[in-house]
């Protein structure tokens, strides 16, 4: 967030600087809106590219083993362009490297499910796997599930993706 600050502001200065370069180039020939203008644009035109960047940027910097398992795109009426190109503000990731068979044995697979959202902090979440139901379930820390039954399981036909991930030990 600091860093993103820092280029909105040097873009408004670089912005301001070359309007004015420019007026000099053409003698004051240009109106005096100009170099406010073109440091206001400047800037509107970074915080833009920052927004539309933030998710390419997150996902680089995710380590080995961890893969997006789902994105959330969205729209705002204060920022009308992303009605026509929607922002991905938020995405789940699973990491593979944490993968554990479950003590049960019953075909589940135990794993973290990270969350990512601009401006947020990011959240862990371990969730239990039923390979052979293909559901999920959001574990509490310091319980067992030894005696968890296929009807307690979410989801049976909503994150297959993510299930089939996690069933596969992350190797597909």
């Amino acid at each position: 967030m600091f860093w993103g600050f820092i280029a909105v502001i040097v873009a408004g200065i670089g912005g301001a600087g070359i309007s004015i370069i420019l007026g000099k180039i053409t003698k004051g020939r240009t109106p005096k809106w100009l170099t406010p203008f073109a440091a206001a644009f400047a800037m509107l035109v970074t915080t833009i590219s920052n927004e539309y960047l933030w998710y390419d940027q997150s996902t680089a910097n995710l380590k080995p083993g961890v893969a997006v398992v789902s994105t959330i795109e969205s729209s705002a009426f204060y920022r009308p362009w992303t009605y026509l190109f929607p922002i991905t503000d938020r995405f789940a990731a699973l990491d593979t490297n944490s993968l554990t068979a479950h003590p049960s044995g019953q075909n589940r697979v135990v794993g973290d499910l990270y969350f990512f959202a601009r401006w947020e902090n990011t959240q862990r979440l371990q969730i239990l796997f039923d390979c052979a139901s293909g559901g999920t379930l959001p574990m509490v820390p310091g319980e067992t599930y030894d005696e968890v039954t296929e009807a307690d399981f979410a989801n049976p036909n909503g994150d297959e993706e993510m299930v089939s991930l996690a069933c596969s030990g992350g190797t597909e």
